[in-house]
């Protein structure tokens, strides 16, 4: 391919990427001669242009009002990288930063058939031995991302996963019945803020927050855990702060809706 046509094929590819934008990101739906006016390109190239995003379905044209709609394709593109993203991944930064902030073990967790199932962890910088590990199951009734997930469970998806769950008493603090458990995930919804007070373990407490999709489904939770004994009452508040806004910017990557 010569240096002019790779240079029209970028041509062509952003004006299309430029009508495709302006289609998406306007507020109302516009008519063509206003995507003419905004793009500043010529008509018989804006027509060409959104003709072939139309046949691709990335663009809707509304022949009875003469608006461009942004196109049922762009849902199934959205869906399909959106299926091949690795959550570990768009999480890492936000891991990293949760661990040089407090210098606690950092989990990144996923729920499994009402089963807490660690996929990654940043080891505390201080001694700290901790139940989790990479790969290992847990209870999801006693633990922060447990419970962070199942806050976000439909009704259906909820009553199954609280039948699984034992509701072995490991502590004096851990939540030992249905009841219990619905009363904490009504909180923890509406604040996004899951903590685990020595409920699964003794003298350890951790604040968790979800990680939820593009359809603001529930898809694997971050948590710092820390001993009691080193952690006052306004450190673990800051805590509780910081992974909010981590699972808050780790969502939105994810596709979800941006809110408190």
């Amino acid at each position: 391919m010569s240096e002019q046509d790779t240079k029209s094929g970028g041509s062509s590819l952003d004006k299309a990427l430029s009508l495709l934008q302006e289609v998406c990101v306007t507020p109302v739906p516009l008519r063509f001669a206003e995507l003419v006016e905004k793009t500043d390109l010529p008509k018989a190239t804006a027509h060409r242009t959104l003709t072939s995003l139309t046949e691709k379905g990335l663009i809707r044209f509304d022949e009875a009002t003469q608006l461009y709609h942004p196109g049922y394709g762009l849902l199934e593109l959205a869906h399909q990288a959106w299926s091949k993203i690795d959550v570990r991944d768009i999480a890492a930064d936000q891991m990293k930063l949760l661990w040089n902030e407090t210098g606690e073990t950092i989990h990144l967790a996923v729920l499994d058939r009402g089963d807490v199932i660690y996929i990654d962890k940043l080891e505390s910088q201080k001694s700290l031995r901790l139940f989790s590990a990479v790969g290992k199951k847990g209870p999801a009734y006693c633990t922060g991302v447990g419970k962070a997930m199942m806050a976000f469970l439909s009704e259906e998806q909820l009553a199954a996963a609280i039948k699984e769950q034992s509701f072995i008493k490991h502590t004096d603090t851990t939540l030992i019945n249905e009841g219990m458990l619905r009363q904490d995930l009504i909180k923890i919804r509406d604040s996004k803020i899951s903590l685990d007070l020595e409920e699964h373990e003794e003298g350890i407490q951790c604040a968790a927050s979800v990680i939820l999709n593009h359809r603001n489904e529930p898809i694997a939770a971050l948590s710092i855990t820390a001993p009691k004994f080193r952690v006052d009452d306004a450190r673990f508040q800051h805590f509780q702060t910081l992974v909010k806004d981590a699972c808050k910017k780790v969502s939105i990557r994810m596709g979800a809706m941006a809110s408190n």
